[in-house]
């Protein structure tokens, strides 16, 4: 326990540097996690035999991400493109080596651009928006009261399994007070640090990220018990991997994103 106390401390601390920093240092930051994120894939799938292609996942993840350092809104063009050349890339090099790669190679190495690199991209368009830093801060606390208050509330009342065959220590009542706590949090930051946001935006962010939060953790348990593992990796002592770290983080991103642009800032995502 007092080993993953640390780390979270220490892990705060950086988070916060490099947030607040900004420009290239984020930047490598984020692609440097996600690059991790699919090392970890690669050897979580390797244990069902399924061979995912991180050469070019991390070519293309790249690409992604350098795109989206120079975006300040959602390039549909962009990501479409880099999906087809990733697809037109594996599916040639599995022609041209086909002793090697299956068709489920392919599915699963898509997959895994989707999961990580998609997903980490949000981070990177949240932090380029106005007030990106603050915006930050909203989601990354707003989802760690979620998980808070998931456990919490799932230790004084849990009793209604909630996906018992995917995390089977996660309850209803669990799933609720992670909710109740997000819209809490959610709530209470923007009074004190962005109070221009109005009540029903702080609350429905809140609700968001405590609904895709929870989401992004149940993906996570879902992918490590259909390859048997406990953690994807133990590069964070205590914690386990960068999947295990950013699981919520990698939904509950893109949902505030989303409405933000949409509802807050009002400027379209295009």
């Amino acid at each position: 326990m007092l080993q993953r106390i640390i780390s979270a401390v220490v892990g705060i601390i950086l988070l916060g540097f490099i947030i607040n920093i900004g420009s290239w240092l984020f930047f490598l930051t984020i692609l440097f996690l996600n690059i991790c994120a699919i090392h970890e894939l690669k050897n979580c799938f390797k244990r069902i035999n399924i061979h995912i292609n991180t050469l070019y996942l991390s070519f293309f993840t790249t690409m992604l991400l350098f795109s989206a350092k120079y975006s300040t809104r959602l390039n549909l063009m962009i990501i479409l493109l880099n999906i087809f050349l990733l697809l037109i890339s594996i599916f040639f090099y599995s022609i041209i080596d086909d002793k090697k790669n299956h068709i489920a190679d392919i599915v699963f190495s898509i997959f895994s651009y989707v999961y990580t690199s998609m997903l980490f991209m949000h981070f990177i368009l949240i932090r380029n928006l106005s007030g990106g830093a603050y915006f930050m801060w909203w989601i990354f606390i707003t989802t760690w009261a979620c998980d808070t208050g998931a456990f919490f509330a799932g230790i004084l009342w849990g009793k209604n399994k909630l996906a018992p065959n995917i995390s089977p220590h996660k309850t209803i009542e669990g799933s609720i007070g992670g909710i109740l706590f997000s819209i809490a949090a959610s709530i209470i930051y923007t009074r004190w640090i962005l109070p221009e946001i109005m009540f029903f935006d702080s609350l429905a962010v809140g609700f968001l990220i405590g609904v895709f939060s929870q989401m992004g953790d149940l993906s996570a348990s879902l992918i490590k018990r259909y390859c048997n593992i406990k953690d994807f990796s133990k590069i964070i002592p205590g914690h386990g991997g960068i999947l295990d770290r950013f699981d919520s983080a990698l939904f509950s991103f893109p949902a505030a994103y989303y409405y933000i642009t949409l509802f807050i800032q009002k400027g379209g995502l295009l």
